[in-house]
């Protein structure tokens, strides 16, 4: 659900306005989405009263490591075998993004389907007011940080609901990040059109 690939430049991303050009490096996408995500992650995970919701989610995978990091192999190879086989070619700029796109849909997850949910719980918002609260921001995010088309921030918008869903089924941040990685790759499986893999694609 995040990011503006090469392959899906046109189709994600909006013309020059007010937010600027489209991004077309990696640099640019870690800039403007994924460094500042990550940063507020970090800032959530030092709120006394959120820990505990972090360290609670992440039970289920902490008592099943095996059956989890079997998983995680899975996706990571999968992955690669796609990435491969769209172009029929394979570099350290598309394992780089792969992983990127894990650590992004890990930090997504936390914020969005707990971290900020919680915080407006706090406040006194119901579980649904505050998930649809944390999703509208979560589409917002995408159509000023990665200059999402507004079709797409919507995509974002119900896609968050979905995953709220299942976050207040499953509560299991592990589990959640792992639908949500697939749907981001699968969303824009090629590197920005700056990197290397694509550029000699051209």
């Amino acid at each position: 659900m995040s990011n503006a690939t090469g392959s899906s430049n046109q189709r994600l991303q909006r013309a020059r306005d007010f937010t600027g050009d489209r991004l077309t490096t990696f640099r640019e996408v870690f800039v403007r989405h994924g460094l500042p995500g990550a940063a507020l992650a970090l800032i959530c995970l030092a709120v006394p009263g959120l820990q505990t919701a972090f360290s609670h989610s992440l039970a289920e995978g902490m008592a099943n490591p095996q059956l989890y990091f079997l998983a995680l192999v899975v996706l990571f190879l999968a992955f690669n075998g796609h990435a491969w086989l769209i172009d029929r070619r394979w570099d350290a700029s598309k394992l780089g993004w792969i992983i990127y796109l894990g650590a992004l849909s890990f930090w997504e997850e936390w914020v969005f389907r707990l971290a900020v949910p919680n915080l407006l719980e706090g406040f006194g918002a119901s579980v649904w007011v505050a998930a649809t609260l944390s999703a509208v921001v979560f589409g917002a995010a995408h159509y000023f940080t990665l200059r999402w088309k507004w079709q797409w921030c919507v995509a974002a918008f119900v896609g968050s609901l979905a995953l709220s869903r299942q976050m207040e089924l499953h509560d299991d941040l592990l589990l959640i990040t792992a639908i949500h990685w697939i749907a981001t790759y699968l969303n824009t499986p090629r590197p920005p059109a700056g990197s290397v893999s694509n550029q000699n694609r051209k």
